[in-house]
């Protein structure tokens, strides 16, 4: 203005800002449509996409998807944007806190591309409404998930309805990128994923000897402490004296956390020392801890375990023994107060919650004091209890850009009516900082359906349990059928009769009316080593066969979860070389989903 040029504003410059931006975008279609050429450019305005997960690495696949010109897009997301988000997602801000990611992600987006349509789901890809009907609407599915059983739950999905899926994960600096689509490629569980590591039950109730044993203990008194009843919890011989205090009408919270203190870390300790056979000069018994005792050992923790550095924030100092104890009794007294009362009974821990994580870091730490085992930061007990794998955000967004390469190839398979093999389709590893041959990226050819595979090819699963008369038929289908084979809300079936319903899954009347009876035993049932059942989930659009075989030999050691899957999910003997590279290349990733290749879970 200080030249003479006049002011604009108002209407007038509202419209000039909006023409610049609709040239600005128009622009960079035009450039995208140069790039990838009329034809390409075609199939992928046409496309009708399903994105599913809008965390770290989707956040980078929308942007990147309305950026090469896609403008059909729905997303679904279940979590909520935490502040731990911001350093990697970057479509959200501060203000977005506790606002749903895809509704977020999709109002990024577009930003972006107003042209381009997004729709946002707030909500879990396991619920009944983006069921199989739902997905086939879309002509390629595209995950960014980050979890082992939802993952397995959209293969499903896209197999029964014969859609194409984008498969994707990464875990620090490695990642991973494959396409699947029914009866061309092998299905994500064509070859077996890193199980969830679990521990016996003498090492976690009686016995630990690492961090990770006490911190597993701890989630478990949290649930018994503040979840619904679980008969398979492992504690579950001390609910009875826990289970007092939640029945009282009022509750004083600090009482109440000295009383469970006083129960766990001194009085059970006790009993667990006397147990003589357990104990030797190598493995001593524990040492009870009294509150009282706890109070006053006011020491550094920080300097004893080493870790005295000025520099690190209070969540990376170890608290002291005193700290512990304080912390413990006020979490418990967390969980009594107005807003929190009529949770107990229903809580969910959680590794995002300040007040359970404080519960299970206090109560983790104790236990490790008990059994003279060196406890943790604040910051390291929340990385294992809540099985967190450091995420790249640089690696995120390497996966988004192969996703979108690979998509683009589907589409062209698809327009051509080959098959993704014949097309350019390719499974690509991310391997950084030791990647294999010099190169970071490592492309290897997709490979066949796996005749084995219990979901896309025989559909015959195989499981071993130690004893038939052991078994409920309810644990059974939770522990094997939904934990291990990644059913949602599985029917099980034997000679032509139903004998578990999802819809009726603990005893009662409703349940006795329909002839079914969660509480009985496999032998109960009639069922003897070798039975064959058969197993349907409507939601998945899943089916097979499994046979229950009886094992007494059954290691509890080596199979602590009472169980040994047996359906192959192996390759057959002879493999091309690009196949042996690609398993090499799969077990150095260790399992692309971020967090079940390392993730501690309960025993069921």
């Amino acid at each position: 203005r200080g030249s003479g040029a006049p002011r604009v504003d108002g209407p007038t410059a509202g419209a000039m800002a909006g023409a610049a931006n609709g040239s600005a975008h128009g622009d960079a279609m035009a450039a995208v449509r140069q790039v990838l050429g009329s034809e390409r450019y075609e199939l992928v305005r046409a496309a009708k996409l399903l994105v599913v997960g809008a965390g770290g690495i989707g956040c980078e696949l929308l942007k990147n998807l309305v950026l090469t010109g896609f403008e059909d897009i729905e997303v679904v997301d279940l979590d909520t944007i935490d502040v731990s988000n911001l350093n990697r997602q970057f479509l959200f801000r501060r203000a977005h806190v506790d606002r749903s990611k895809a509704e977020v992600a999709a109002e990024a987006v577009r930003q972006f591309r107003p042209a381009a349509r997004v729709v946002a789901h707030h909500g879990n890809v396991k619920d009944a409404r983006f069921g199989v009907e739902f997905v086939s609407k879309f002509d390629v599915v595209v995950n960014a998930l980050d979890n082992l059983e939802a993952r397995r739950h959209v293969n499903r999905l896209c197999l029964a309805a014969e859609k194409p899926l984008l498969e994707a994960g990464s875990t620090g600096h490695l990642g991973q990128v494959t396409v699947i689509k029914k009866g061309e490629t092998e299905c994500f569980e064509c070859q077996a994923k890193p199980t969830q590591k679990v521990y016996p039950y003498c090492t976690i109730r009686s016995t630990p000897e690492k961090p990770v044993h006490c911190l597993t203990w701890a989630k478990n008194l949290f649930d018994l402490c503040f979840g619904p009843e679980d008969e398979s919890n492992l504690l579950s011989d001390l609910a009875a004296e826990l289970r007092q205090v939640q029945t009282q009408e009022t509750v004083d919270g600090e009482a109440a956390g000295k009383r469970i203190f006083a129960s766990l870390f001194d009085e059970d300790i006790r009993k667990q020392a006397a147990l003589e056979d357990l104990w030797s000069d190598k493995r001593p018994p524990p040492a009870p801890l009294s509150f009282e005792a706890a109070s006053r050992a006011e020491g550094n923790g920080a300097a004893a375990a080493g870790k005295d550095d000025q520099s690190m924030l209070e969540t990376q100092r170890v608290p002291t023994v005193a700290a512990d104890a304080r912390g413990f009794v006020k979490a418990v007294a967390a969980m009594y107060e107005p807003g929190r009362r009529e949770l107990i009974g229903q809580s969910v821990f959680s590794k995002d919650d300040p007040i359970s994580m404080d519960f299970v870091h206090c109560a983790a730490n104790l236990r490790m004091e008990n059994y003279r085992i060196g406890r943790l930061s604040r910051w390291d007990a929340q990385s294992i209890a809540g099985a967190i794998i450091p995420a790249v955000a640089s690696t995120n967004a390497i996966v988004a850009g192969l996703e979108v390469v690979q998509l683009i190839h589907v589409l062209e398979s698809r327009a051509k009516g080959v098959s993704l093999q014949e097309g350019r389709c390719r499974t690509v590893w991310v391997r950084y900082p030791e990647p294999s041959r010099k190169k970071i990226l490592q492309p290897s050819t997709l490979q066949k359906p796996s005749p084995n595979c219990f979901v896309c090819g025989s559909s015959t699963a195989r499981v071993a349990v130690k004893s038939l008369a052991e078994w409920k038929i309810a644990a059974l289908a939770k522990s094997c059928v939904q934990g291990a084979l990644g059913a949602h809300h599985p029917a099980l079936y034997f000679n032509g009769s139903c004998i578990f319903d999802p819809e009726f899954p603990e005893a009662g009347e409703e349940a006795e009316e329909e002839g079914l009876h969660p509480e009985w035993t496999l032998t109960e049932w009639g069922l003897s080593s070798g039975s064959l059942l058969q197993v349907e989930d409507e939601g998945q659009g899943f089916s097979c066969n499994l046979v229950i075989s009886e094992d007494p030999e059954l290691s509890e050691e080596s199979f602590p979860a009472g169980f040994r899957v047996e359906a192959a999910a192996t390759a057959p003997a002879a493999e091309a070389p690009a196949a042996d590279g690609k398993r090499k290349a799969e077990e150095e990733l260790a399992g692309a989903p971020k967090k079940a290749a390392a993730e501690v879970v309960d025993i069921e």
